[in-house]
């Protein structure tokens, strides 16, 4: 009894020098850990043994039993490992009069775990150590390891998740010895050893292994918080990826790695996630991951970068790519702080000229590999969008960006083959070609064109495009500017009269009845638009105006008729070079104003001048010489209404400028001008301005 009592107090001695020596850290030497190529990619779960335990009653009989009352038995090894093992400390022999004692660190970890009646049940081998301090004691259901450095952890091998598999894997020849103990939570568990490797389990992936000295394992637990957060793997890390590249998934996060980019992770079902699979992934154009996902941003928005670019997403626009020109157009605008926002669509190639673009919550920003990456946004994107933009329009690509500060608060942007200009009175318009060049030459929006009001508008070879100020006009011939009048109440609807779609129109108008002064404004028909030819001054009838449809009556009352009227044909001393059908006076030529007879107002030739007839050359050859030039206004006769009997009669448009028995009176050049470019069928509409502008 004695001699037990002392054999029992040497042993507790040692033990209390071993925990001594395990407390001052002392390193061990290094355990034999899988061979693993690359670094980052550690091979599959090393193949297990075929012997697995379920229960005590399973453990190997290998391993020391450890009966106190039976005779010792030979002392025996572990199972032997699939690779070359290690050999971990052997178990102590235990003798029939020997007790098993359980103390120090590992005596401590045990009763902390239960001791006999916790999962490790009853010791089956004293503690055993080697000359790197690594001990270990077996109990019926798994063992507890020490080591100076990471003090004492079990393996659970019966009731544990993880334990098993790091049994019949090999032991520390696969794995190493415990560096912490099992723990479980959020479903799933796992265990770490010291050849860095963790052993995992959960109900979905089942059991799998994680390098975490590994480019992966190590970003897992660096960056995404470990298992806890990141979930546990639910397949093993696997190679092959395009460059050379790995993988592991764990839960809902993706970590890819390559030697040029690192292990980056994506979260598999976000949005971003979505959007990288969308593009191809790491096959794709944007490459591998180079940043975590990272928010924050404007609006609630998040981002992630990629070795060609990123995937930007919010809440209103979605998950987009972003690359390449157009990406580094949408950045010196300031990314989604500035006028652009977010983008709305990926970035869309296949345009005309090998382009491509992408929308934004602010425009669309356009790539050609000729003009580059440039945004088109407001009311110059609009009506560039509505022209067709590269796809269908004649603008081609942005040039540059938009430029404004303009006078009146304007903008412009240059495209290939035009501008478009906008301003707040006008929007945005579109100038090309000749007139773009004609536009310029005048100086752009600083003449008195101003800001273009239109689009051009082509007709038969002929162009015509309305500006602030006037129009500018194109033909093979010439680019013309014409300034503004009331000829473009001729387009916008505010002439209450047709113009008949005549080449030209004349306007003559008074301030109010019973006034004879009149402004003109000669138009011409271009491209379907008017523009003004000229504007002057004249006169009409010394009473003014009549009402519409009022009859102007006889001349001698001096009333000038309101209405439209054609022009179809001329008269004079000599043709001055108009189209229209032109009759030479002579001594003979006569007006007929004498109502109820064959000729009220008509051409006739006669002797004699007979009651209220014109004496056509007399009028044209005296001193004011008022019918040297003239037209005759189809008032009251054909083609535009049938004759009614001392209604008016000899209504001109003729030379000497005083006020007139009804007729228009102007200048010499006017009248002549007049001529020159009418054509039959064009027409005069007249009257007080009220009565004939809207």
């Amino acid at each position: 009894m004695m001699a037990n009592s002392a054999t029992r107090a040497v042993r507790i001695l040692a033990m209390c020098v071993l925990a001594a020596v395990v407390a001052v850290g002392l390193a061990p030497t290094a355990a034999t850990a899988v061979n693993l190529s690359p670094a980052e990619s550690p091979t599959p779960f090393p193949t297990p043994s075929p012997t697995v335990y379920a229960t005590p009653a399973t453990v190997p009989t290998q391993e020391p039993t450890g009966p106190t009352t039976a005779p010792a038995p030979a002392p025996t090894q572990d199972v032997v490992p699939v690779s070359t093992p290690t050999p971990e400390p052997a178990p102590a022999q235990v003798h029939a009069q020997e007790e098993i004692i359980s103390d120090g660190v590992i005596g401590a970890k045990w009763q902390l775990l239960g001791g006999a009646a916790g999962p490790l049940g009853p010791a089956t081998s004293n503690v055993s150590c080697e000359q790197n301090l690594l001990c270990v004691q077996l109990f019926a259901g798994g063992r507890i390891y020490s080591a100076p450095s990471t003090g004492a952890n079990a393996v659970l091998l019966t009731v544990g998740k993880t334990g098993p598999q790091w049994h019949a894997s090999g032991q520390l020849s696969a794995f190493g010895y415990p560096v912490g103990d099992e723990q479980c939570a959020g479903n799933g568990c796992f265990q770490r050893f010291s050849s860095g490797l963790d052993i995992t389990w959960n109900p979905v992936g089942g059991l799998q292994t994680v390098w975490t000295k590994g480019g992966i394992g190590g970003a897992l637990f660096r960056f995404y918080g470990g298992y806890a957060q990141a979930g546990y793997p639910t397949a093993p890390e696997s190679c092959g990826l395009v460059s050379s590249g790995c993988e592991q998934k764990f839960g809902n996060l993706r970590i890819v790695w390559s030697p040029a980019s690192g292990a980056v992770g994506v979260w598999t079902p976000g949005a971003i996630g979505a959007a990288y699979a969308r593009s191809g992934a790491e096959s794709g154009w944007l490459g591998y991951p180079t940043s975590r996902e990272i928010c924050g941003l404007k609006a609630g928005g998040c981002y992630q970068m990629y070795q060609r670019g990123g995937i930007i997403w919010s809440p209103a626009s979605g998950a987009q790519t972003s690359g390449g020109g157009i990406r580094s157009a949408w950045a010196g605008s300031g990314f989604e702080n500035g006028r652009f926002g977010y983008p709305i669509t990926d970035v869309i190639c296949g345009q005309p000229a090998s382009g491509c673009l992408q929308q934004f919550q602010g425009g669309v920003i356009y790539w050609s590999p000729e003009t580059g990456a440039h945004g088109v946004i407001g009311g110059i994107r609009s009506l560039y969008d509505s022209l067709g933009g590269p796809a269908g329009g004649y603008l081609g690509y942005p040039l540059d960006s938009e430029v404004c500060g303009l006078s009146g608060g304007g903008c412009y942007q240059p495209f290939q083959a035009g501008l478009i200009f906008w301003s707040s009175v006008t929007g945005a318009q579109p100038v090309r070609g000749g007139m773009r060049a004609k536009y310029q030459q005048m100086g752009w929006h600083l003449s008195y064109l101003g800001y273009p009001a239109s689009p051009e508008k082509c007709i038969n070879g002929e162009c015509a495009q309305a500006f602030q100020g006037g129009y500018l006009t194109w033909t093979p011939a010439a680019s013309l500017d014409y300034r503004n009048s009331e000829c473009t109440r001729l387009n916008d609807g505010g002439v209450k009269y047709s113009s008949g779609n005549a080449s030209h129109v004349t306007l003559v108008y008074t301030a109010a009845y019973g006034q004879s002064y009149a402004g003109v404004a000669y138009c011409k028909r271009v491209a379907g638009m008017y523009v003004t030819e000229w504007t002057t001054n004249g006169f009409v009838g010394a009473s003014g105006f009549k009402p519409p449809g009022v009859p102007s009556g006889p001349t001698r009352y001096n009333y000038s008729p309101t209405g439209s009227f054609s022009v179809t044909e001329a008269f004079g001393l000599g043709n001055p070079g108009t189209a229209l059908p032109y009759r030479t006076l002579n001594p003979g030529s006569r007006w007929g104003g004498n109502p109820w007879t064959s000729t009220y107002n008509t051409y006739f030739e006669s002797s004699s001048w007979v009651g209220y007839d014109e004496n056509m050359w007399y009028f044209a050859t005296r001193r004011q010489h008022d019918y040297r030039q003239g037209a005759v206004i189809n008032y009251n006769r054909p083609p535009d209404s049938p004759i009614i009997q001392d209604a008016g009669f000899a209504i001109f448009l003729h030379e000497n400028k005083v006020p007139t028995a009804g007729c228009i009176s102007l200048d010499d050049w006017a009248v002549v001008d007049f001529l020159q470019k009418s054509t039959s069928g064009d027409r005069i509409i007249m009257g007080v301005a009220a009565d004939i502008f809207r």
